[in-house]
């Protein structure tokens, strides 16, 4: 009688399901309404685990392990630890994928190391989550160290830092190289007159002086090596080469020099600019594909109006005087022609663009950073700040440092930014100093590296170099990392 009844209920279930097969959607819906009214909690508390099922359906479980890497490695890393508290096993997914992390890296602006055959997920999401929170601490001030210096000496007029070391200049004629580290001073070197610029390397010091010479230094003995006297006006900057062995200067009598570095021969003086020239700087010639351009490099000046771009050439191998030829390619104007429109100090070159800062045209309490293409001639882009710049510190391929005017002991001035957001990364109050020279050269950056992105690696030493409160030397330094050696 069982199996008899059980046959029947087959037979009528069947029936029903062919019945119900041929409804429409809206008839097929309202028998389901039905059968939910009339059933009891055990019936209902069954259709509901069965539909989760169907509804909620786990897609990740249900992929090739190639695109789960591939999908997760769209999310970025705050996205990725929420996945993890989905449940335990997208939290095993997530969590041994070095791909993932790696790339969840790249996302926050890390670098990773292509050298590093690293294949551990555990070691790229330590990485990840360890520099995350360095990233943070940058942000809440919690991220650097400072150290004011007293001199004892006059106003402090120059800066510059070179792999570990300041060289400061002061009014009491008085240049000294110290070891940031050790904080001993290295060498004392007495000068004619007031320094307005200074920059060394391992084996030369040279300075420039308001009276409108320069001298250089063997930057380890202080053995005087060179004098270059024939400016009639200040000179507010400088660049050199050692490879090319040139040395450029610009002055305040509106004039670029061009001497050779080694002895002082004054090869050519350039002219065209109408007002203090407050920047030079010589970069090599953008690389193109299978051209180098070894003998040719670019010479950049600025006044407080224009920026005039020159190519340099050594037609002969022995770089002789008369080898020597310089063009004028084209100018950079400011796009203002009110007397009012300046150029904001700091002028970079990352090889392909060049970096500047100007005001901005509709709000001069804002800054506008100008990118222009140097091969092509052209602006690139012209990115609103919303702060007023006092100097463009430096510019590398993830982060901008910028230097706004000081407010208050409790404002930020010292702000690295984000290059393609323009979100600020990192922020600092550096204490208030006059600006001494028209390119600011009491201000100097530290490391460098960071600004292409942080790895783990170069988020230690000098960040930067201040001459404040007349006599003192401001330095701050990045605190070290748990695991991390202090420098």
């Amino acid at each position: 009688m069982a199996a008899k009844s059980d046959g029947d209920f087959q037979e009528w279930l069947e029936g029903v399901m062919e019945y119900y097969s041929n409804l429409s959607d809206v008839k097929r819906n309202f028998t389901i309404d039905c059968m939910i009214a009339c059933s009891g909690s055990s019936q209902l508390s069954h259709l509901f685990a069965k539909t989760s099922l169907l509804l909620y359906r786990d897609f990740i479980k249900l992929l090739p392990a190639e695109l789960k890497e591939h999908l997760l490695s769209f999310l970025d890393g705050k996205s990725l630890l929420i996945c993890c508290c989905v449940c335990k096993t997208w939290n095993d997914i997530i969590s041994s994928s070095p791909r993932i992390w790696q790339q969840a890296c790249r996302h926050s602006g890390l670098i990773v190391d292509k050298d590093l055959d690293n294949g551990d997920a555990k070691y790229w999401k330590s990485y990840f989550l360890e520099m995350t929170k360095r990233l943070h601490h940058m942000k809440s001030y919690q991220c650097f160290s400072t150290k004011t210096y007293d001199r004892n000496l006059r106003r402090v007029t120059a800066v510059y830092y070179h792999k570990g070391k300041v060289a400061t200049a002061s009014d009491s004629k008085i240049i000294q190289i110290w070891d940031c580290g050790r904080d001993i001073c290295l060498l004392t070197i007495r000068t004619d007159s007031s320094v307005a610029s200074i920059k060394f390397d391992d084996s030369i010091l040279i300075a420039s002086s308001y009276l409108g010479h320069m001298v250089s230094w063997d930057a380890i003995s202080g053995q005087r090596l060179t004098e270059y006297m024939r400016h009639s006006g200040a000179i507010f900057t400088f660049d050199y080469s050692k490879d090319l062995n040139l040395l450029i200067s610009g002055s305040s009598d509106n004039r670029i020099k061009i001497w050779a570095l080694s002895n002082g021969y004054l090869y050519k003086t350039l002219s065209d600019h109408s007002c203090w020239v407050i920047k030079v700087m010589l970069c090599p010639y953008p690389a193109e594909k299978g051209n180098k351009h070894m003998d040719r490099h670019l010479l950049f000046s600025l006044d407080k109006t224009v920026i005039v771009v020159r190519l340099m050439t050594f037609i002969s191998s022995d770089m002789s005087p008369e080898g020597l030829y310089i063009t004028s390619l084209y100018s950079i104007k400011h796009g203002r022609s009110d007397d009012s429109a300046l150029f904001t100090p700091g002028l970079h070159f990352d090889g392909e663009f060049l970096y500047y800062p100007k005001e901005s045209f509709d709000n001069q309490k804002s800054s506008t950073l100008c990118k222009w293409d140097v091969r092509q001639k052209c602006m690139v882009s012209e990115m609103e700040l919303n702060l007023k710049v006092r100097a463009l510190l430096g510019v590398g391929k993830k982060y901008v440092v910028i230097l706004t005017p000081w407010q208050h002991k409790t404002l930020p001035n010292f702000i690295v930014l984000d290059k393609n957001s323009l979100e600020k990364v990192a922020l600092w109050n550096i204490p208030p100093s006059r600006p001494i020279g028209p390119d600011c050269s009491q201000l100097c950056l530290g490391e460098r590296d960071w600004l292409d992105g942080l790895d783990g690696k170069n988020d230690q030493g000098v960040l930067l170099t201040a001459a404040i409160d007349e006599n003192c030397v401001y330095v701050l330094k990045w605190l070290p990392r748990s695991g991390q050696d202090a420098t």
